[in-house]
């Protein structure tokens, strides 16, 4: 498989499947990425500000930047 034909395939992974790529290639992870990993995913603290953002902003209760 050539580099082209990886670069071709990269934007239909998913974060996670990206990730591991980048750990097989050597890239190491530090406790703050690991941790933002799993607060973005389903259930954690950054999962649920977002759908708390989401909600507010239905309810209209955001303001628009300026």
């Amino acid at each position: 498989m050539s580099i082209a034909e990886i670069k071709a395939e990269l934007p239909k992974l998913t974060f996670e499947e990206k990730a591991e790529i980048a750990q097989a290639m050597g890239i190491q992870y530090d406790a703050w990425d690991l941790q933002m990993i799993e607060d973005g995913k389903p259930g954690g603290k950054l999962h649920r500000l977002g759908e708390e953002a989401l909600s507010a902003y239905e309810r209209g209760e955001c303001e628009a930047w300026p």
